[in-house]
């Protein structure tokens, strides 16, 4: 969609919800009512100024009117669709749509006596991990502890790690790491 029309149809449904006309909202941010109408219809671009005074008029914030229209079926990832990311030979899948966001979750499924990854590597961001299956030891620059299902951790960013099965099961583990590392 063309940028002055994805705008000037963003103001618009912000008028129409609040109940307001195109004369009624004009005059509120001081431009005359042709001017609005031709934003509305992406016919004006308008100036950053002109978009400050329709927010203000409207009480949204300006970012409102640029940002992508939401739709709950882009954000829906179903189980068997999942995309999977392999980093150092381990095989994650991704629980969000996409690494675009400022967090990202995904699952890794670790087999009997394998590990995450060959030795301890550390990342920007901060990491929380749940156990939702089995028992796992999580190797933590110079320390170790076992985890079992049900348990978390966080892991502070910079922090060398590695994840360990030394189990006779698979074991599961959910994790979201903010920023995004993948």
């Amino acid at each position: 969609m063309d940028i002055a029309l994805q705008i000037g149809q963003r103001i618009k449904d912000c008028r129409v919800a609040k109940g307001l006309t195109v004369k009624d909202l004009a005059a509120q941010a001081q431009i005359t009512s042709s001017m609005l109408s031709q934003i509305e219809r992406g016919q004006a671009n308008p100036s950053l100024n002109t978009i400050r005074l329709l927010s203000g008029a409207l009480d949204e914030p300006m970012f409102r009117f640029f940002m992508d229209e939401v739709n709950v079926r882009n954000e829906v990832v179903r189980a068997g669709e999942r995309r999977h990311i392999i980093e150092h030979g381990t095989e994650y899948e991704l629980l969000a749509p996409d690494t675009n966001g400022l967090l990202e979750m995904l699952e890794l499924s670790l087999a009997p006596g394998s590990r995450s990854c060959g030795q301890l590597l550390s990342h920007t961001g901060e990491e929380i991990a749940l156990v939702q299956r089995g028992s796992i030891e999580l190797i933590l620059e110079d320390d170790t502890c076992l985890l079992h299902t049900g348990d978390s951790v966080r892991i502070k960013s910079g922090l060398k790690h590695c994840w360990h099965n030394p189990g006779q099961n698979v074991c599961v583990l959910v994790f979201a790491v903010s920023p995004p590392d993948f």
